[in-house]
């Protein structure tokens, strides 16, 4: 499971992430898709694979018109950008 999460992060980070994905798969194009239908959120388990962790389940729905070819779904890469208010985040996670 990937555990890198990064708060506080500013739009000079998000533009560089975005830069370093299309300069790294040229042949790609970036896609801005909403999440859709219902979320299921969960609190942190207390035992388990999902131990510590608050989960967000949800999905995004990309019209079957916009693809082209078969398997096209292991191409894929996404991630999300969420908000969180600051007073929910703990103080040493929050920079100004």
């Amino acid at each position: 499971m990937n555990k890198n999460v990064i708060f506080n992060v500013n739009k000079e980070i998000l533009a560089s992430i975005a830069e370093q994905a299309a300069d790294e798969y040229a042949d790609s194009s970036l896609v801005l898709a909403p999440f859709s239908g219902n979320a299921s959120i969960y609190a942190p388990a207390k035992k388990g694979k999902y131990k510590g962790y608050h989960r967000i389940k949800v999905e995004i729905w990309i019209p079957e018109d916009a693809i082209k070819g078969e398997g096209t779904l292991s191409d894929f890469g996404a991630f999300a950008v969420l908000r969180i208010p600051k007073s929910r985040i703990q103080d040493h996670l929050v920079s100004e």
